[in-house]
């Protein structure tokens, strides 16, 4: 199980957003293999329920701007998904990947070695839904490596309560009046707050309750445009991380997410290496 505090001792987690995505590859396979080879310590995926209950890597509800089908994946078999490939949103030609299954993508991140966190996109109307990500994860080997995360602190507080010992994030886009308290009302391990609402107070609130603090951030080029006007929220982020505000940063480029933490003289954080195997991809 991976230290979510990792600030105490001048490391932090490196994430990448859907995997490396700044090459137009998002929740596929290479995103992830390059995102460990760059030396991120998690990724992030985004998780899907179709029409015949199977769960999908895949970030909108809809086919229609990241793949080659069209349709709500709700009302889809998996079958019909998996005729389809994915496309990158701003059309740099890639080859396009197959839209996988959730078990699929524990077990290819099992073996690169990678941490994950997933995040539960639909509306969550039942407990079998949280049921099947959990036996997923156990069958996979990954229940200790993942944080499942939301922007429904409901379903953070219902899977802890459905299997105690999984660890949770909540996603954020506000400055909030009690960080700590909202935290401790999902019963949540990390709370991630977007760039630009990210602010020290609300930091040492978290770390003061002994939560951990993510960070999620843009690509470089939207703050290398805006330093051209005059202003650099990256001179700030430093100042951040160097403070030990900051335990996981989050972003699609991962190798400047590395370059940048090494440079504000950080170590980014390793997981354990996995001791026992995972089931075949």
């Amino acid at each position: 199980m991976f230290d979510l505090l990792p600030s105490r001792s001048r490391h932090i987690l490196v994430c990448g957003h859907r995997g490396h995505v700044v090459d137009g590859h998002e929740n596929t396979r290479p995103a992830f293999r390059h995102a460990a080879g760059l030396g991120a310590s998690l990724c992030e995926i985004d998780l899907r329920l179709t029409r015949d209950e199977r769960l999908v890597v895949f970030h909108d509800d809809i086919l229609d701007d990241a793949s080659t089908g069209a349709g709500l994946i709700s009302q889809l078999d998996y079958g019909q998904i998996a005729q389809f490939r994915t496309k990158a949103r701003n059309g740099m030609p890639i080859e396009g990947q197959p839209i996988e299954l959730f078990e699929n993508v524990l077990a290819f991140c099992h073996d690169l070695g990678l941490g994950l966190i997933v995040e539960i996109k639909d509306k969550v109307e039942d407990a079998a839904y949280l049921e099947q990500v959990v036996a997923l994860l156990r069958a996979a080997g990954m229940f200790e490596r993942v944080l499942i995360s939301s922007f429904d602190y409901v379903v953070l507080r219902d899977i802890k309560r459905l299997a105690p010992g999984i660890r949770t994030m909540g996603i954020n886009y506000h400055r909030l009046v009690e960080p700590a308290a909202s935290a401790r009302s999902a019963t949540m391990d990390v709370m991630n707050t977007d760039y630009p609402q990210f602010a020290p107070d609300l930091a040492e609130s978290l770390h003061g309750a002994g939560i951990g603090v993510s960070h999620f951030v843009p690509r470089p080029e939207f703050f290398a445009l805006r330093r051209g006007y005059g202003t650099d929220y990256l001179e700030k982020l430093d100042v951040y991380l160097r403070a030990g505000l900051i335990d996981m940063l989050v972003c699609d480029d991962v190798g400047w997410a590395v370059d940048f933490v090494v440079n504000s003289g950080l170590t980014v954080a390793r997981l354990d290496p996995i001791t026992s195997p995972g089931p075949a991809v």
